[in-house]
This record gives structure tokens, sequence and C-alpha cells, in this order.
């Protein structure tokens, strides 16, 4: 069993794992770029070098910094697993395929699921998926977590969980929308299949497979974030309507320009997909959009 545990992001995810990892009594060591989050911090190096299990529990966009800084450091026997759901701007990369550059494909995994930090702080169930290529690493991750109210399933479609996070972060936002409209209950649930259908759709084109996003990956996490009030996609989405900008700046609201990019002409054929590129790139009026939304259903 592994004892030593570096969390790399000291967020709401970051704190809730080592929560966790701490009442077990593993020797839990964390860093955070931001000077004074982490009390008594050591250098990310000496963390990293001590680790059997390294979380990288930071957004995409901090991704790749923090690959190259660690990618000398991380012990021979030691795994990799990375929380990120966003696609990096410019290159418009998953993170398994950032992760990829620095370190081999059985080095890492991807965890993605309905694991809210809120809920783990309070020790209720959270369902995580593993996306890895080295199933030991499935073995791993569940073993540190025994005890625990936190549950895994195992896929080697690591791609797909990355795809699924990254997807559903960007419908959640129009949960959110649909949230600050005053949709009902039936409506929203409307949402979330018409959601799924198009993420069904997008992961295929994008090389996921549909199992996977089908799974807690992507339409368990997408249920999860699109109807709780602690999500922060969701909120986002919500807030929108407010002034007409996203100001918190989320996974979703951060990835979803580049998400469109990467379906580039084809986004006309995802109804919702299309609705946000419309209110997010071309400034157009939510409750309109998601109005004609509704008119459409036949």
């Amino acid at each position: 069993m592994q004892k030593n545990i570096a969390i790399i992001g000291a967020g709401r995810i970051g704190d809730a794992f080592s929560r966790i990892f701490i009442k077990q009594g593993y020797d839990v060591s964390m860093w955070d770029k931001e000077e004074g989050k982490v009390p008594n911090q050591k250098d990310i190096s000496e963390i990293v070098r001590n680790a059997d299990l390294v979380f990288l529990c930071v957004p995409s966009w901090a991704l790749r910094d923090v690959c190259r800084g660690i990618q000398n450091d991380v012990p021979h026997h030691a795994f990799i697993i990375a929380l990120a759901k966003g696609l990096e701007r410019g290159t418009r990369k998953t993170p398994d395929e950032i992760i990829g550059e620095f370190f081999h494909k059985k080095k890492f995994g991807m965890l993605g699921g309905p694991m809210l930090a809120e809920e783990l702080n309070l020790g209720h169930v959270g369902v995580g998926m593993i996306g890895a290529q080295n199933g030991e690493i499935f073995e791993k991750v569940k073993a540190a977590f025994s005890g625990s109210a936190v549950r895994f399933l195992y896929t080697k479609d690591m791609h797909g969980v990355a795809l699924g996070g990254v997807l559903k972060n960007t419908y959640a936002l129009a949960f959110g929308i649909a949230d600050g409209l005053e949709w009902s209950g039936n409506a929203k649930g409307w949402l979330l299949v018409k959601s799924m259908n198009e993420i069904t759709r997008l992961s295929r084109i994008l090389g996921g497979r549909k199992k996977t996003v089908l799974d807690v990956a992507g339409l368990g996490d997408l249920a999860t974030c699109g109807f709780s009030e602690y999500s922060r996609n969701r909120k986002a989405g919500q807030d929108v309507l407010e002034d007409g900008k996203f100001d918190i700046q989320s996974e979703g609201v951060i990835s979803a320009p580049s998400v469109f990019g990467l379906v580039g002409k084809k986004v006309k054929k995802f109804e919702i997909l299309s609705a946000l590129e419309k209110i997010m790139v071309e400034r157009k009026d939510p409750r309109t959009i998601f109005e004609n939304i509704l008119d459409s259903i036949s």
C-alpha cells in the first residue's frame, strides 16, 4: 500500500482528497502555485520525488507548466493521476494529450466522474472513473481510497474520460442558463437527454468511445454538475443572464471556445453547442436563444 501522496493544486478537490487521505493515515504533501495557500509548503520537486501517487488537481490551463516542472522528479514506481477537465488554449489538446508529451502512457491516468468536493467533505459517496492504459494505476488509486466513501470504475479509454470531462463542463453551462431562465425539472430532463445525444456524437468524432461518455465520466458527471448547487460551471451559466458575461473562470468557460474551434463548421449540427457558441462568441441574447431551443422541440 502506497503511503506517500503528493497533491498538486490546493483547490477544492485537492483539499477534499487531502482530507480523505490524511484521515486514513497517509503522508500527504500539497503544493500550490499561489504563495501562502499551503502552510509550510515544500518545493514541488521534493514533494514529487517522495511520492507513490501524484494527483494533479490543477485546471487545464496550468497542466502543461506543472508537467514540465515535475517530469524529471516523478519516481520510477510512482503513478500520476490527472483531474483536469478542459482543453488547452491554442493547441486545443485534451489533458491526456498534454501529459502524454511529458510522460509515458503507462505512467499516468485520467480521473473523471461525479466527485463534487463539497459532498466528499461531508463524507458522501463519490464515483470516479479511472481511464488508464495501465490497469495497475486503477488498482493503486482504488486502494488509496479504500475505507472512504469514494468508489471507482475502470476503463482503458483514457482519451474518452478526458473528453467526457471537457464536454460535460461545456454543456453544464447550458444547465446554468436554463436555471437562470427558471426552466422546470421537466425541461432540464429533456436538456440532459439532448445534451448527452450531442456529447455522444461529439466524442465519437473526437476519438472517444460512446460507452465511456455514457458512463460516469460523461453522463454521470453532467447530471451531477448540471443539477448541483455546487457546480461552478452551472453557476457560470446562470450568472451570464445577469450581465451578459461569464464572470466565473471555470473549466467550461475557458474551454468552450476551444471546443467550438475543435468541432469547426460541424458545430451547427449540434443545437445546444451551437446555442452556447452564439451566446459566448456572437454575444446573442441567451433568453432568445434558449426560447428558440424549446420552440424547436417537435
